[in-house]
């Protein structure tokens, strides 16, 4: 009797997510489902200006290619206005990503409830990459009042694994540098950290990125190279995949994690957090830097130095 009570509330709980999945409404946003999921896949109106995928094939988890798609993340009580399509700060192009996550801006996967995990989250999420020489493009603009509270650990893009952790990250550090994260490659079992930015470069400017993972099957290693501005950041040689998953795939938006340690650090009766806001643009993925359109930037792969 409990199991088919249990079961019960389980079948209602996907079906209020899914009417919740079909009804989400943001302008420049098409929202999908694909037969009887619940995801929130959505397509872009202008692809090309705002995240160009048409270079790069990916893969469902059981293996088959199919056309990269995109959802947000959290899947269910995705925070209100944490996304944005704008005008107002543009890298290229006529539009750009605007994502906001503030306090108690939490949701649920499907196997988790993140508000009970002290995680927040404003993410767009994708497929797994069938690929294995990759190349990332993308802007990003923080301005000056968005807030990255310490000791709250606070990312802003992702190399994550199919039903796997996390392998690789950007985070803004409790010193304010932008720091490439690094969880594969680590002595302790923990993370390496290269900072990349000078706190004084991360906010209220665009700052340009380029990133080249050779992904290979774990424990095999190959490069992993970033570039920030045009200047050549991360350089080396390393695990490029971790030993529970072969497939990576990118997000981008606002993660934090370890929101407990602010509770802990306030003895339990923490003051309100004002809200972190990131602006993205010129999103792109291939196999071959010259089909990543540098050029919508006034750069170049010539530059990438």
């Amino acid at each position: 009797m409990k199991s088919l009570i249990l079961n019960f509330f389980i079948f209602i709980f996907f079906i209020c997510n899914w009417a919740q999945a079909s009804s989400l409404k943001i302008d420049g946003l098409n929202f999908y489902t694909l037969g009887d999921d619940e995801m929130p896949w959505f397509d872009v109106d202008d692809y090309e200006d705002l995240i160009d995928l048409s270079k790069i094939d990916c893969q469902w988890s059981h293996g088959k290619k199919t056309k990269c798609r995109i959802h947000l993340s959290p899947l269910y009580n995705f925070p209100k206005n944490g996304l944005s399509i704008q005008n107002e700060i543009v890298r290229s192009g006529r539009y750009a990503w605007k994502f906001i996550n503030g306090d108690g801006d939490c949701g649920q996967q499907r196997k988790s409830d993140e508000c009970k995990t002290f995680r927040e989250r404003s993410e767009v999420s994708m497929l797994g990459l069938k690929s294995k020489n990759t190349w990332f493009k993308f802007s990003i603009f923080i301005p000056s009042n968005s807030e990255f509270t310490t000791p709250i650990s606070n990312t802003i893009w992702q190399i994550h694994s199919k039903s796997g952790p996390v392998n690789f990250m950007f985070r803004v550090g409790p010193n304010g540098h932008l720091l490439w994260t690094d969880f594969v490659n680590n002595s302790f079992g923990g993370s390496e950290y290269h900072k990349i930015l000078d706190a004084k470069y991360v906010k209220n400017q665009w700052n340009d990125f380029v990133v080249n993972i050779d992904f290979v099957k774990w424990p095999e290693k190959s490069f992993i190279k970033v570039w920030v501005n045009n200047k050549l950041a991360v350089n080396y040689y390393g695990l490029t995949n971790n030993n529970l998953s072969k497939q990576s795939y990118m997000k981008f938006g606002i993660y934090k994690s370890n929101i407990n340690r602010f509770n802990t650090l306030h003895k339990g009766n923490p003051p309100k957090r004002d809200d972190t806001i990131v602006y993205y643009d010129a999103i792109s993925i291939a196999k071959k830097c010259k089909d990543l359109k540098l050029e919508n930037e006034n750069n170049s792969c010539q530059k990438l130095r």
